[in-house]
């Protein structure tokens, strides 16, 4: 399905007890092409003894913004999470009492305990290691975005990619994605093809930036290259481990389409 409007939110998962959640959203109509920036992004924190729902975190950007009011009409609403949202296979499983066949690797990111297949996809193309939601810190931030976006499932409708399947009628999503990929380091501004897009104002290595390059991810799944450049899909090998692990949706420089 062709969608005339994409919704595009960035969620720069933070901490449990930290306020260093960032969040931004952002539009882009097939008629007028281009992205328009809602409210500004921010940096927000969760309220103690409580969870977030998607219309708190909405209204930390722009209070007037009503997603069910403005989605109604052939929109695709797509929320980028720059967090991991699954666990590595091998680790489910020795929580669950099985004895995986593992031996100690030559190298950390092959260690199928603390890496998914995503993770090391995405060492193999950039050369970067993701943070392990099982040996790192990260984990913090892992098991905060997979609760809250299985609340966002249950309230919101919204389908996390790729744990569920996929139809064409499917019109609000949920995935990963890694601002890092296009930076050169924490602080640097994003990658030049994307500068242009970003909004005024915001300062790189803050998590309102980060999380303003999460919406890009989205905008950029929802347009499917029509803008920006396209997010990768799972490949078809690596559909049973991205399917129980989740996959990091990563772009592809235009000049390798």
């Amino acid at each position: 399905m062709a969608f005339d409007k994409v919704i595009a939110i960035g969620w720069d998962v933070g901490g449990w007890m930290g306020s260093n959640h960032g969040v931004a959203i952002c539009q882009w109509d097939k008629t007028s092409k281009k992205i328009s920036w809602l409210g500004k992004p921010t940096e927000t924190s969760i309220t103690h003894n409580s969870l977030m729902s998607l219309e708190q975190l909405i209204q930390q950007v722009d209070p007037s913004f009503d997603l069910d009011h403005s989605s109604r009409s052939n929109t695709l609403v797509v929320i980028g999470v720059d967090a991991p949202l699954g666990y590595p296979m091998a680790f489910t499983k020795l929580l669950n009492g099985e004895t995986p066949p593992i031996v100690k690797p030559q190298k950390e990111i092959h260690n199928p305990l603390a890496y998914r297949r995503t993770d090391q996809e995405i060492h193999n193309v950039f050369g970067k290691k993701p943070l392990s939601a099982v040996f790192d810190r990260i984990g913090n931030n892992a098991t905060l975005a997979i609760l809250h976006t299985r609340l966002w499932e249950k309230d919101n409708d919204f389908i996390v990619y790729p744990f569920r399947e996929r139809t064409f009628k499917d019109n609000r999503i949920i995935i990963e994605v890694y601002p890092a990929l296009v930076k050169e380091r924490r602080n640097a501004e994003v990658s030049e093809e994307l500068r242009q897009y970003m909004p005024a104002g915001i300062e790189p290595g803050t998590d309102a930036y980060d999380a303003s390059i999460c919406a890009l991810y989205a905008i950029a799944y929802g347009t499917n290259g029509t803008l920006l450049p396209k997010l990768v899909e799972p490949p078809i090998h690596l559909a049973e481990e991205s399917k129980e692990e989740g996959w990091i949706y990563y772009m592809i420089n235009r000049g390798e389409e």
